[in-house]
């Protein structure tokens, strides 16, 4: 539970638990590594724990060397001692304290509890008794000016003329009296022990003067042994102290009482103590009634077994000796919530120590818990319960160590159940993949007692070792499971022989290898037919060529395998069915089945695929081109033989289409594909993959130098289709860029027909007709035209009563309509052909734009050329590539190195269709420029 007091240690002291005292050490070697500087506190740890009869030097020097180690922090090694007990305290304490007054706490050392009390009860004025001035230093700065300190001991306060305190309304002797008197006690003393050890009665005579009369009093033995809270209680009311109240029980008891006006003087008998072969008695209590019989009389009764009838004579309510005894009847008929009753009452440490069980009993694990550890020492069933604790609980390594050492006969069930659940543990953590801890948990039990591993955790150990590589261990459960008869025993000899870590290794391993660990192979696969001993027997015979044997181990394997070796099984099947001829559908059914479990490259897929088809089998043709399909052509040099392939199975289109895949994902595909996919294509030359393709092996051919080859495609594609605008286009572009002018214009004409009169478009007429005006403005023909298509225009606007687009349009208009004013900005154009940057330079400086043009003609890809481009780039306000005319190679580096400076950058989408393709382009691309241009200047 995650309390106010354990954040607030938390915070201040990084503390998370308790600690028991027998850790300490332990915890003190983690916060200092160093033996000679730890020697010193272990020495005053050990006189601390011995000193008796108030040897108060030796808890000054304890807790003086602790606070000489302020890095190592080890004040919060004690307050991790007392950290329940301080729970307990500042959880029970607050509303018993007065409402106004003064409180002391006796023995605060840095004040931790005494900060906390005053947090919650700030109206009270607080004070602080510590005898280590190292202490009381560190509790001022700790509490400031919240708590007045003093230094000295209790009860020799105010015997001094060096040390006097006020008269408190309350005091707290919380877990300090028994320091200083330590030496060689049991968990819990009879009372006149008790009285003696802790001279009790003369100590308390130290509140004379101190405490009010009616002040408050509040006692708390702490986690010290030699308790008895009933003795406590018992002094306190013969001292004269009223309304003498326990809080609390077991372990954690707080004693609060009145103060008197004046202590009564006491003299205390001790008793001696009685033989340990007797059973302990003590004085009957008075009784009303019916006498009760004596303890004798009852320790007969139990011995022999009459539990009923100790219950009968005991009554319930009874303290004392005969309530214990009752209350050890009650646990023997295992009625532990009565019996915790009837033990509550004796008032005996026996009597809480069988408590203790009794919560274990009624699975109140975490109250048992602090209690049944310190207990655990004596053995018995004490660590059966705290095994059955930390089983509750989940702590399955502590639980199955505890069960082990009790050596009881009923501890074997419980041993079972940890085993049970460790394995379990084991067993999800080798799904999840976490060997190493799987690992871990079967060593763990292997090193408590190798007898107690089960067979389960043995399997679980060897396949956990396996893969990691361990092999000695990996040998060593492997032999014993051999032992036992078990399957498993035998491969893991065997895969241990070979040091591998599992199936899907063994096709790297030679022959020789195979053949030296055949006998375990054999006797894993005659004492329960293994898979994995299957797979590698069958990869044996393959090898050695014996393949009927090899095809009847296979077999089996492939039908009790699963995932990459169930396929290993399958291909090597279907391999040894080859060599002995069987059918080619058989064996290529081995291959599918094969390839769904373990996947084979493309490259053998295509393979299989002809095989199938060469075979009659269609069907099992396409699913195995199916995955080349998905794959695509990059796995591929030749890639020929699989679009005949597909062609043949699955159609002219589905070869195109798988075609045109590839060429999208490929940078700079070869013209050979270009080429092959423009023949694909010709038979469906209406689709946008056609004109996509064309396209490309165009630029294609303008890029090798190919012009001539460029002109026949469009030529042939021209006599195939006359009216195709696309065709037309790139035939018009074509002529420009070779400098055929004449043709140039006569194909732009031929356009502007189809364009006007078949299609009956006068937004692409107007395109047209301002492509023919840049190639000649002085045509009269086009003025013709242009009168022409403002008639039209005019005529649709009154048929249509919409405004006419073409009023007032001339020749100079139409040739700079759309294009945007510049002042000066400066453009770096790379693309297009030396024609295109003739005509456009002149007309784009006038508009007041300047440019720096890289064509495809006059410019390669060449490191100079990319190093002056990216030098331009740094002045620069824009880049735009024209990418039907230019290779990835010389497009990418420059792109990259604008991107790089900032410079925006324009890719023309698809091929710029002439003049109007390029000034539509620079229309787009202005506000982009003039935004650098701003931030530029």
């Amino acid at each position: 539970m995650d309390t106010r007091v354990r954040r607030y240690f938390r915070s201040q002291f990084h503390l998370e638990a308790p600690l028991s005292p027998g850790r300490f050490e332990s915890e003190l070697a983690k916060r200092i590594g160093s033996p000679s500087r730890r020697r010193p506190i272990l020495n005053a740890w050990k006189a601390y724990l011995e000193a008796d009869g108030g040897n108060l030097e030796a808890v000054r020097s304890f807790y003086a060397g602790l606070l000489s180690h302020p890095q190592g922090r080890l004040e919060a090694l004690v307050y991790a001692m007392h950290l329940p007990f301080i729970e307990f305290y500042v959880k029970v304490l607050p509303q018993c304290l007065p409402a106004q007054g003064r409180v002391l706490e006796v023995g605060a050392f840095t004040g931790a509890l005494v900060k906390l009390l005053q947090e919650a009860r700030p109206e009270l004025e607080w004070h602080a008794l510590e005898g280590v001035s190292q202490a009381v230093t560190l509790g001022q700065a700790r509490t400031g000016d919240a708590v007045q300190w003093h230094e000295g001991w209790f009860p020799l306060v105010g015997s001094g003329p060096e040390l006097t305190l006020p008269k408190m309304d309350a005091v707290l002797l919380l877990s300090c009296l028994p320091e200083g008197y330590l030496g060689g006690l049991p968990a819990s003393l009879e009372e006149a022990a008790y009285f003696k050890q802790f001279d009790f009665f003369e100590r308390l005579q130290g509140l004379q003067g101190l405490l009010k009369p009616g002040g408050l009093l509040a006692y708390g033995h702490g986690p010290f042994l030699g308790k008895n809270p009933q003795a406590a209680r018992s002094a306190l009311q013969q001292l004269g102290f009223t309304e003498v109240e326990q809080v609390g029980e077991g372990e954690y008891t707080l004693i609060t009482a009145r103060m008197p006006p004046g202590l009564l003087p006491l003299e205390v008998q001790v008793s001696l103590p009685q033989p340990i072969d007797q059973p302990p008695a003590m004085a009957e209590p008075a009784v009303l009634g019916d006498a009760l019989p004596t303890a004798s009389e009852i320790w007969a009764l139990l011995e022999e077994g009459a539990y009923a009838e100790v219950l009968t004579r005991v009554p319930a309510g009874t303290v004392g000796e005969l309530g214990y005894l009752r209350g050890r009847a009650l646990w023997a008929l295992s009625r532990f919530a009565e019996a915790d009753e009837a033990l509550a009452l004796a008032g005996r440490p026996e009597a809480e120590d069988l408590r203790v069980v009794c919560w274990v009993e009624q699975d109140d694990y975490r109250r048992a818990l602090p209690r049944l550890e310190e207990l655990a020492s004596r053995g018995g069933r004490f660590k059966l319960a705290l095994g059955k604790a930390y089983l509750g609980l989940g702590r399955l390594s502590e639980a199955l160590r505890q069960l082990y050492e009790c050596g009881l006969p009923e501890a074997e069930v419980y041993l079972k159940m940890a085993l049970e659940r460790i394995e379990e543990r084991a067993l999800r953590l080798s799904r999840e993949g976490d060997w190493s801890e799987a690992s871990r948990r079967v060593e763990f039990v292997e090193d408590l007692s190798p007898d107690l591993l089960t067979r389960g955790l043995l399997r679980l150990g060897l396949q956990a070792t396996l893969q990691q590589g361990l092999w000695s261990r990996a040998k060593r459960y492997a032999q014993r499971l051999y032992d036992l008869g078990e399957s498993s025993g035998a491969l893991g000899l065997a895969l241990v022989g070979l040091k591998v870590r599992g199936p899907e290794a063994l096709d790297r391993m030679p022959l020789g290898d195979l053949k030296e660990v055949e006998p375990y192979l054999t006797d894993a696969v005659a004492r329960a037919e293994d898979a994995t001993a299957l797979l590698a027997l069958g990869m044996l015979r393959h090898r050695e060529g014996r393949h009927p044997e090899a095809v009847r181990y296979l077999e089996r394997a492939a039908r009790e395998s699963k995932g990459e070796p169930a396929g290993m099984a399958y291909h090597l099947l279907a391999i040894s069915k080859r060599s002995l001829g069987h059918p080619m559908r058989e064996i290529l059914g081995d291959h599918k089945r094969a390839h769904a479990h373990r996947a084979y490259p493309v490259t053998q897929l295509f393979e299989l695929a002809q095989e199938a088809r060469e075979a009659g089998e269609p069907v099992l043709a396409r699913e195995f081109l199916g995955r080349v399909r998905e794959a695509g052509l990059q796995h591929f040099h030749d890639v020929g033989p699989v679009l005949k392939l597909v062609e043949a199975l699955e159609g002219p289109w589905e070869a195109f289409r798988m075609l045109v895949q590839s060429l999208e994902r490929t940078l700079e595909p070869p013209l050979e594909h270009l080429e092959l996919a423009y023949r694909l294509s010709r038979s469906f030359s209406q689709s946008s993959e056609a004109e996509t393709v064309r396209g490309q092996y165009l630029a294609a051919l303008y890029g090798a130098g190919q012009a001539l080859g460029a002109e026949g495609l469009l030529l042939a594609e021209h006599d195939r289709n006359p009216e195709a605008l696309e065709v037309l286009y790139d035939l018009a572009e074509h002529y420009e860029r070779t400098g055929a002018y004449q043709k140039a214009a006569q194909t732009w004409r031929k356009a502007l027909e189809v364009a006007y009169y078949w299609e009956k478009d006068l937004e692409l007429s107007r395109e047209i007709l301002r492509n023919l005006l840049f190639l000649n403005p002085t045509d009269p023909d086009l003025q013709l035209y242009l009168e022409e298509l403002k008639a039209t225009s005019k005529a649709l606007s009154q048929l249509e009563r919409v405004p006419d687009a073409w009023v007032g349009t001339t020749p100079d208009s139409l040739m700079r309509e759309g294009l945007p004013r510049f002042h000066g900005e400066f453009l770096v154009v790379v693309g297009g052909h030396t024609q295109l940057r003739s005509r456009m330079l002149p007309y784009l400086e006038t508009q007041g734009l300047r440019l720096d043009w890289f064509d495809s003609d006059t410019y390669t890809a060449g490191r100079e050329v990319i190093r002056r481009i990216q030098s331009r780039l740094e002045r620069a306000h824009g880049l735009m590539v024209i990418s039907s005319y230019v290779g990835h190679d010389l497009s990418e580096p420059v792109r990259l190195e604008a991107e790089t400076l900032g410079v925006p950058v324009y890719i023309s989408p698809g091929r710029a269709r002439g003049v109007t393709g390029f000034l539509r382009a620079v229309a787009e691309f202005a506000p982009q420029i003039y935004k650098r241009a701003l931030k530029g200047s």
